[in-house]
């Protein structure tokens, strides 16, 4: 089968860009012809070859952040240097979204990394200038304070019209605003905070904002073993109970000003099909939230709070700092007095990402109770329905959710070719989640960008 692309997507020659063979399993993309790295040496399909191999090779170890991208595939081979063959052990339905994520590395400076166990992989830092196949290389970087690019005169495709360009990173959405308003920024990409939009549109700067693919989530342990001083979390009245205690519709109006829209599922609607219109967002109620709460045995105690299985409902949500300057705290603010009303205390810990991350999969994520964190996920809904299979632990799943019928579907959905039976495993996928309630899905806000009017 013969498939032209709408657009010339990576280093992919422009009119026949690839071939699938009649059973699904081998797929031929042709290259370009005499492209070279930003340091002069050739990039070929070879490179590409290696970059899957590689990933392959690793994937339950140093690539394992990578390895959704290589599902199923069994070899990526250069037959020469404009031709790389991808072999599949079944047909999969989402090659093409998996293939362009991957970001093909140079051959000739990984190499000498990618031996043993992989483990230098993780380790090397390869500092700017670093060689580069796209149209810009990155000259210097200086993690959260400023990443500066260059044209790349051996660039392939067509010449940017740019010298070059800066990013600037901010810890504060404030700051960022600031600097876009006093000209040391031309641009902020999103995300720019709800409370900046009417101030940026009244100094005349443009403003963008449209239904978003991300969505901010209430994160429940779902790690069957975790510790007994928090087994109630496992509890469905408990998450039941938790879910009508959210008031998405405040949460929108207050946090995100109207620029959003209530949470329900995983798949965003922005994503378009895939996401599932049956799933609604749980109506807020307290009286149903007590109901619940009532039900499931955990007696109101003389100072408010409820008690379960001999301990106080109190527990700790788990927030990473870049989140908290943002909204997210809002609404926290906005959820805490609620549960308050329910007999459950939540208290606030702002951590580093990391610190973040490694809190919440700790003794394998035995430790965390709630976090409250968010999610951009891409079109293809593959990625995202892999954060919750089990063989995402560590890498990154996030609530210690594992179910072998839920990892069965998601791989039949990635095996679906038939588009209409692949949407309905998916929708299956959500529903499930829907139904477990790992996440408790707050919001999708808009994605909002700015920049001056001389840009």
């Amino acid at each position: 089968r013969l498939t032209r692309a709408p657009r010339t997507p990576g280093s992919a020659t422009s009119s026949l860009v690839w071939t699938t063979s009649p059973d699904g399993r081998t797929w031929t993309f042709s290259t370009v012809p005499n492209a070279k790295w930003s340091d002069g040496e050739p990039l070929t399909a070879a490179d590409a070859a290696w970059t899957f191999s590689t990933i392959l090779k690793f994937a339950s170890g140093a690539t394992a952040n990578s390895a959704g991208y290589v599902a199923h595939m069994k070899s990526a081979t250069a037959p020469n240097a404009t031709t790389l063959v991808l072999t599949y052990s079944q047909p999969v339905a989402n090659v093409l979204s998996q293939v362009q994520q991957v970001p093909i590395m140079p051959e000739h400076i990984w190499a000498q990394y990618a031996t043993g166990n992989g483990k230098a992989l993780k380790t090397f830092q390869n500092n700017a200038p670093i060689v580069s196949g796209g149209p810009f290389i990155l000259t210097k970087y200086t993690p959260k304070q400023v990443a500066l690019f260059k044209k790349n005169p051996a660039f392939y495709g067509q010449k940017p019209h740019i010298d070059g360009f800066g990013l600037q990173f901010f810890q504060t959405t404030d700051a960022e605003v600031t600097a876009l308003k006093s000209g040391q920024l031309d641009g902020v990409e999103v995300p720019v905070p709800p409370t900046s939009v009417a101030a940026l549109k009244a100094a005349h700067f443009l403003v963008r904002s449209s239904p978003g693919d991300s969505f901010d989530d209430f994160i429940i342990n779902s790690n069957p073993q975790q510790q007994a001083s928090h087994k109630e979390l496992l509890n469905p009245l408990l998450r039941q109970a938790f879910d009508h205690a959210i008031d998405r519709q405040a949460i929108v109006a207050t946090s995100l000003l109207g620029h959003g829209q209530p949470g329900s599922t995983i798949i965003p609607p922005a994503t378009g099909q895939w996401s599932d219109p049956s799933i609604k967002s749980a109506p807020f109620s307290l009286a149903t939230a007590n109901q619940l709460l009532d039900k499931a045995g955990y007696k109101m105690g003389p100072n408010g709070l409820r008690s379960a299985n001999g301990h106080p409902m109190s527990y700790t949500v788990i927030m990473p700092s870049d989140l908290a300057g943002q909204y997210l705290t809002r609404s926290f603010q906005i959820i805490q007095p609620d549960f308050k009303k329910i007999g459950v205390q939540l208290n606030l810990k702002v951590l580093d990402p990391s610190a973040a991350y490694d809190a919440i999969t700790a003794n394998n994520y035995r430790n965390f109770e709630i976090s409250m964190w968010d999610w951009f996920p891409l079109t293809d809904p593959d990625f995202m329905l892999s954060v919750l299979t089990c063989n995402s632990f560590d890498v990154w799943n996030d609530t210690g959710y594992c179910s072998k019928a839920y990892d069965n579907l998601y791989s039949q959905q990635s095996a679906a070719m038939d588009p209409a039976q692949r949407t309905q495993v998916v929708y299956q996928m959500q529903q499930m989640i829907a139904a477990a309630k790992p996440y408790l899905v707050i919001d999708y806000p808009d994605s909002i960008e700015a920049q001056s009017t001389h840009w």
